[in-house]
C-alpha cells in the first residue's frame, strides 16, 4: 500500500482554502455589485431606468434583495465560523477535528446560500437587463417609479 505524501495533502489543502476565499470574496463583490446596481436605478429618473423598472421591476427588487442576503449570509459564515475554530479548538482527543458542530453546519449552510443567492441575483439582473435592451422603446413617456410600484 503506498503511503499518502503529505505534502500534497496539504498543497491541496492550501489550494481549497486559497479558492473558497476567492469565492467568498467574489459572491461579496457580486451581492455588492447587485444592490449598488438595484439602488441605482431606483434612484435614476433616466429614461431608460424608469423603462426598465415598469417592465422588469419586481424581479429587479428580489434580486436586490438577494443582494443584500448575500452580503448578510457572507456575515453570518464568518460569524459561525469563529464558532466553528472554537469548537473544533475543545476538540483535542480528535485531533482538533471540526465535527459536526452546529456552528460547523452553519459556517457550510451560509457559504452556500450566499453562492447560491449570488448566483440567482445575477442571473436576474443579466436576463433583465437582457430583455430590456431588446423590448422596443414606447412612444409614451414612462411613469413615474412610485406610480410603478401601485
Amino acid at each position: 500500500m503506498v503511503e499518502p505524501d503529505q505534502s500534497k495533502k496539504q498543497d491541496r489543502i492550501d489550494q481549497k482554502t486559497e479558492v473558497t476565499t476567492r469565492i467568498s470574496e467574489t459572491s461579496r463583490f457580486v451581492g455588492v455589485g447587485i444592490v449598488a446596481w438595484v439602488f441605482a436605478q431606483h434612484a435614476s429618473g433616466e429614461k431608460f431606468a424608469l423603462e426598465y423598472l415598469a417592465n422588469f421591476g419586481a424581479y429587479v427588487r428580489i434580486a436586490g434583495v438577494l443582494g443584500v442576503l448575500v452580503i448578510v449570509f457572507d456575515y453570518l459564515q464568518y460569524i459561525a465560523a469563529y464558532f466553528s475554530v472554537k469548537a473544533a479548538l475543545k476538540n483535542a482527543n480528535n485531533n482538533y477535528a471540526y465535527g459536526s458542530s452546529p456552528a460547523w453546519w452553519g459556517q457550510t449552510f451560509f457559504f452556500w446560500a450566499k453562492q447560491g443567492a449570488a448566483v440567482i441575483a445575477a442571473f436576474i439582473i443579466v436576463v433583465t437587463f437582457a430583455a430590456s435592451i431588446s423590448v422596443p422603446a414606447s412612444n409614451e413617456p414612462p411613469k413615474p417609479v412610485s406610480a410603478v410600484a401601485e
